[in-house]
């Protein structure tokens, strides 16, 4: 199994550059790409697909077994479609009838509590941790869940799954936890035009560029004949997160072993990492850690709440905010947000 390339630190000045002369050897070959692609196509278009989609709104619970319209899905945050991506580059064929049916990909890098009654996917967590621990973030051409869609056809819900799943919609980028970059280049409607230009043109082969075409066109996007403005990129690495998280939110972090006293939680002696903070934080790097995070105001007020449980209940409104996309945070030094507070106890 090939190990995931490191990014080349201060190698790129604009966009066109780090596709010259990153990408060929960050990608998948593209002859697995295509066959990978057309593997999930023929499933998703057989009698009766179990469809996969990137989870959004009434649709949250990863795992759970859904329908619409007598057609069967689940949600999932981004383990599926990095494993998808991974197992290309490692060119394995991949199966997605015997994957899917067998469970073999993990749907969740972590579920939390109130998902597992109704789970029925058993694969959870992380399997290629090389990508991400390099300093990679897995980006998709084409939206997996379109903000403000819904479903209304079968085709919709095909139309997810391939965006998912399929290995022609994926590639990597400097990853915004990990470096210091000026916004996420990985969600610029700019960048992306300049990609999907870039792989027609430089990356398939005569072959294979009808292919790619035409899942550009199926999702209502023509490419471009001109080469679209390059992008200048700026990019360093971020000092030590923990340490650059301790000086700007003063935080002190302990970590030690206590009895859950959540009564629904069926786990009685979990391991939890108990934070004292001076202002309320949700973090992607912190999801899935088990933090129970007490803040303590300027102003004297003190609130405890459970990080997972106010990310799981709120990451609709606040993935979509400009510091989420740039940092993949949010925090607030002078109050508990109006929407958080029926998620948080205060201590009194």
């Amino acid at each position: 199994m090939s190990k995931y390339p490191s990014p080349n630190i201060k190698r790129n000045a604009t966009l066109k550059e780090f596709l010259d002369i990153e990408i060929s050897e960050l990608l998948p070959k593209q002859d697995i790409m295509i066959k990978n692609h057309l593997n999930l196509v023929e499933y998703l278009e057989s009698e009766s697909p179990f469809f996969v989609l990137r989870r959004f709104k009434n649709y949250s619970n990863r795992g759970s077994n859904y329908s619409f319209e007598n057609h069967s899905f689940t949600v999932s945050d981004n383990e599926p479609a990095l494993w998808v991506f991974m197992e290309t580059f490692n060119q394995f064929e991949l199966d997605f009838s015997a994957l899917i049916e067998n469970q073999e990909f993990p749907i969740a890098f972590a579920i939390k509590e109130e998902e597992k009654q109704g789970n029925m996917w058993q694969t959870i967590g992380r399997k290629h941790k090389d990508f991400s621990a390099n300093g990679w973030k897995h980006c998709h051409i084409f939206q997996c869940s379109p903000l403000g869609e819904t479903i209304a056809h079968k085709n919709d819900l095909k139309r997810r799954c391939l965006r998912l799943l399929s290995p022609l919609n994926h590639f990597p980028f400097f990853s915004p936890k990990k470096y210091e970059m000026p916004y996420d280049y990985g969600e610029n409607k700019e960048c992306i035009e300049y990609v999907i230009w870039w792989l027609y043109t430089n990356f398939y082969t005569d072959t294979n560029k009808i292919y790619f075409k035409t899942f550009v066109e199926e999702q209502g996007y023509i490419i471009a004949i001109d080469e679209p403005k390059d992008i200048k990129i700026e990019y360093s690495i971020k000092n030590n997160q923990l340490s650059k998280t301790k000086k700007t939110d003063n935080i002190i972090a302990k970590t030690k072993a206590i009895k859950k006293v959540t009564p629904t939680s069926s786990k009685t002696n979990s391991i939890e990492r108990n934070i004292e903070s001076s202002c309320f934080k949700l973090s992607q790097n912190w999801y899935g850690q088990g933090m129970i995070i007490t803040v303590k105001f300027r102003n004297g007020r003190i609130f405890q709440y459970d990080h997972d449980k106010v990310y799981d209940k709120t990451i609709l409104h606040y993935g979509n905010l400009n510091c989420w996309k740039r940092y993949g945070c949010y925090s607030s030094s002078k109050n508990i947000p109006a929407r958080v507070l029926p998620f948080v106890s205060e201590i009194i």
